[in-house]
């Protein structure tokens, strides 16, 4: 009697997406996914006309330091600086070529911001998320301030939160439904992430992280799905690593220029994360860290915890550019939204709408406490001003 044996047993993968192959887009159509995208989108569109139009200065906003860099690059300079300049090169040359300054920038970001809502929306329907779930994440990603400041104010930031978000979308999908194509996708969508904001850079880490940690459709695929997550980042980085060493200014020079570790800075996020203003800050990771252990993902939480302290991190070593107030709280909620696992029980699905509904408050109180975000809030309501 001969035996059989199967030669590669982890090519069997555990959990399927889909039985076609095709998992359902939503909504349906492509002329109704662009009309979702830009229904969503208008209504930014319209806060960033209202700021404007009310007299505030768009140069105290990262979209304003952002207008301002690209207008300014010297573009035959012959050492590192024009390159330094450049990055992150892909929110560079999408600024260089959005007319309008600051406010066009403002409508670009909201327009990335639709685009954002229809794949989260898109997502959480194939995991076939309970309605109420559905609602309640976007309710607290597209009704709170605190998103509506960084698409509006932050291009940067925003580029990097979508590619991040539908990255962290697409890796579970590689990891966990062992869909090859969603992984070197996710690939791509992270380098983008760090190729748009130079805190994209350590975000990634997170999500290699969280490569590490989620449930995996393949037993022993641990290591070979971080490579695949990393490797597109990892081989920009190193160009232009190469770049700052042939310049002779550094391996890291041309992407951020010379980061260094600054006791008065770091002092500063000391005091902050033990005031009522750090708590709110830290709110978003603690919210997440309950969800984990509630759903049984304890070790999900860890990449919670990363996400939040990378951008402490980028500021101490002068790595965060101006106006990243707000980022943390809408990175953690992409990464609550799609790392959420698909089944959820009553009680589960209980729990997730308790913890969706105070993520919607924090996303309030992140601007009230806020001094930067606060002053853009009280120039749209005309409050204190």
């Amino acid at each position: 009697m001969t035996s059989t044996t199967v030669p590669f047993p982890t090519s069997r993968a555990t959990f399927i997406e889909s039985t076609t192959g095709h998992p359902a887009k939503f909504p349906s159509t492509a002329p109704r996914r662009w009309a979702l995208r830009l229904g969503v989108a208008l209504p930014f569109v319209g806060l960033a006309v209202l700021y404007g139009a009310r007299g505030a200065s768009w140069s105290v906003t990262a979209n304003g330091a952002l207008h301002a860099r690209v207008s300014g690059l010297v573009w035959d300079s012959p050492d590192i600086d024009g390159l330094r300049e450049l990055y992150p090169p892909v929110t560079s040359i999408v600024g260089l070529l959005t007319p309008g300054g600051a406010l066009g920038l403002a409508v670009v970001g909201s327009f990335f911001a639709g685009v954002l809502f229809q794949l989260l929306l898109q997502s959480m329907r194939r995991k076939e998320f309970p309605l109420a779930v559905q609602v309640a994440y976007l309710l607290a990603l597209a009704t709170t301030p605190a998103f509506a400041f960084v698409v509006t104010t932050n291009l940067e930031a925003t580029l990097s939160a979508v590619f991040f978000g539908v990255g962290m979308i697409d890796l579970v999908r590689f990891v966990t439904y062992a869909n090859t194509q969603a992984g070197f996708r996710a690939g791509l969508l992270f380098a983008g992430a760090a190729l748009s904001d130079r805190m994209g850079l350590l975000t990634v880490f997170s999500a290699v992280c969280t490569s590490l940690l989620i449930i995996r459709s393949r037993p022993g695929s641990r290591r070979a799905n971080a490579i695949v997550v990393m490797f597109p980042t990892v081989a920009l980085v190193a160009s232009f690593m190469v770049l700052g060493i042939a310049f002779r200014v550094g391996p890291v020079a041309a992407i951020a220029g010379h980061p260094a570790w600054d006791p008065a800075r770091a002092t500063q996020t000391l005091h902050y994360l033990g005031s009522a203003d750090g708590l709110v800050g830290l709110a978003p990771m603690i919210i997440v860290i309950i969800a984990a252990v509630g759903l049984r993902y304890p070790w999900v939480a860890l990449a919670a915890v990363l996400l939040t302290a990378m951008p402490l991190l980028a500021y101490v070593l002068g790595l965060a550019p101006p106006g990243t107030a707000g980022t943390t709280y809408v990175l953690t909620l992409l990464f609550a939204a799609a790392v959420a696992p698909r089944t959820l029980t009553r009680m589960t699905t209980g729990l997730v709408l308790v913890l969706a509904g105070a993520l919607w408050v924090v996303g309030w109180l992140t601007v009230l406490v806020n001094p930067t975000m606060n002053a853009w809030l009280s120039v749209l309501t005309g409050v204190g001003s």
